[in-house]
């Protein structure tokens, strides 16, 4: 892949992760309030770098494919900034979200999924994403309740998994 092309993919990628804002929390996790109204937040009880791994092993484990990795605080210092580490992780299965899209083609917009591994003020890692049920909701997918209560578990399961001891 040209450096062009990954380049554009990650701006690509960083530009969605700025669109997405809804939901309400995993139930089940310590979830902290954020700015993004909406967005699901859980406390890991791992480290930052320990969550992440974790975190990709899960998604991968579920059969989801890992699109991109984007490393905002490496970017950040490239540009002379500083950011707490703080990655963004793109995965998805085209057998689960491509009927979504059939529904809605819009839904290309959210898919793949997109997880934020971030290390808060506090030295404490913490997973942000998107609940997909509110996803459905803003674009008003009809008929798929079923589709989109399983894939909700698969998220909330990878999730909980990034996060345990």
């Amino acid at each position: 892949m040209s450096t062009g092309v990954s380049r554009g993919r990650v701006a690509v990628a960083a530009l969605i992760a700025f669109t997405a804002a809804a939901g309400a929390a995993y139930a089940q996790q310590p979830t902290i309030a954020t700015q993004a109204p909406g967005v699901a937040t859980t406390v890991s009880a791992s480290s930052f770098d320990s969550t992440l791994a974790r975190l990709e092993r899960a998604i991968t484990g579920k059969g989801l494919t890992i699109a991109a990795r984007v490393d905002h605080a490496a970017a950040a210092m490239r540009a002379g900034l500083t950011l707490r580490p703080t990655t963004l992780v793109i995965a998805g299965n085209p057998a689960a979200g491509t009927p979504l899209m059939v529904a809605d083609q819009t839904m290309g917009v959210e898919l793949p999924l997109r997880f934020l591994v971030w290390q808060g003020e506090d030295g404490k890692a913490r997973v942000t994403y998107d609940p997909l049920a509110s996803i459905a909701a803003r674009h008003q997918l009809k008929g798929l309740d079923d589709v989109v209560r399983r894939m909700t578990a698969g998220i909330e399961s990878i999730v909980a998994d990034a996060v345990k001891q």
